[in-house]
């Protein structure tokens, strides 16, 4: 599947646009903060799951950006630009097409292929330790980011770290990764397993589970954003958590004025 341009686009669900929304407010509220570190020692954005930069909604037939064309426009309409992007996909051709749609707009990228857990590596070594930087992922599922992922991009002091947690694949896959050693569970959560009783209710075991999952972060010394959103979809059905990472008290208070939280949506870790 091709866009007007020639170049590929991906297929998503329409709950992309609000997954996407979410991400530019983030960015668009933050200009201030960036502006500060843009004639400094700069200001980083950071994709490892880039896919093409445009996609189709598959319920409407809609093509909308994708994330990275979505974060580096708003800060560019912001007038706080990102210093440095870098863009990362599993797909090469998804890596090349984003790359060649982010130049048309006037943006330099440095690109990367390959599973989130190499691309993070090669990123991080290239990050000043003194700029501010901030990530998005947006695996399609939980084996796709492994902790380790996380753990290296927390090795940065100043990483804001915005993750989508597919609840709809712990729901759908639950029982049948449970048993799986090394497996999704493992990779997404070490030491899972230790706290959690595989004889309690299925929603049970996604609560703890993410509980765990918080808990791992709070170790590295990031504090995940309070009031975790659980977004669903049309039929009810839960599709994915968005939790916002970091070190500084004053993104999680800015993540509070764009999330839209209703009390029944509502996750307190």
């Amino acid at each position: 599947m091709a866009d007007d341009d020639g170049l590929p686009v991906s297929e998503v669900g329409e709950w992309t646009l609000e997954k996407h929304d979410r991400l530019r407010r983030y960015v668009d509220i933050t200009r201030a903060i960036r502006k500060r570190f843009v004639s400094r020692a700069g200001a980083t954005y950071t994709d490892l799951f880039s896919g093409p930069g445009r996609s189709r909604i598959r319920e409407t037939g809609q093509m909308i950006d994708g994330s990275p064309i979505v974060a580096t426009t708003k800060a560019l309409e912001g007038g706080a630009p990102f210093t440095k992007v870098f863009i990362a996909d599993i797909e090469q051709e998804h890596v090349s097409a984003a790359s060649t749609r982010l130049a048309a707009r006037g943006v330099l990228t440095q690109t990367f292929a390959g599973p989130a857990e190499e691309t993070v590596r090669q990123i991080v070594s290239q990050l000043d330790p003194y700029a501010l930087h901030f990530a998005f992922l947006d695996p399609f599922n939980l084996d796709a980011l492994p902790f380790t992922v996380i753990e290296t991009l927390a090795k940065l002091k100043r990483m804001d770290i915005l993750i989508h947690v597919s609840a709809q694949d712990l729901q759908r896959n639950l029982r049948r990764n449970m048993p799986k050693e090394g497996g999704p569970l493992d990779r997404a959560a070490p030491g899972w397993r230790e706290v959690i009783d595989p004889r309690e209710s299925d929603k049970k075991i996604r609560v703890r589970f993410l509980d765990h999952w918080l808990k791992l972060i709070r170790s590295l010394n990031m504090a995940p954003s309070q009031g975790i959103e659980l977004v669903s979809g049309s039929k009810n059905q839960p599709l994915y958590w968005l939790v916002l990472v970091s070190r500084h008290p004053k993104a999680g208070e800015l993540w509070e004025k764009i999330c839209n939280i209703t009390p029944q949506r509502r996750l307190d870790p």
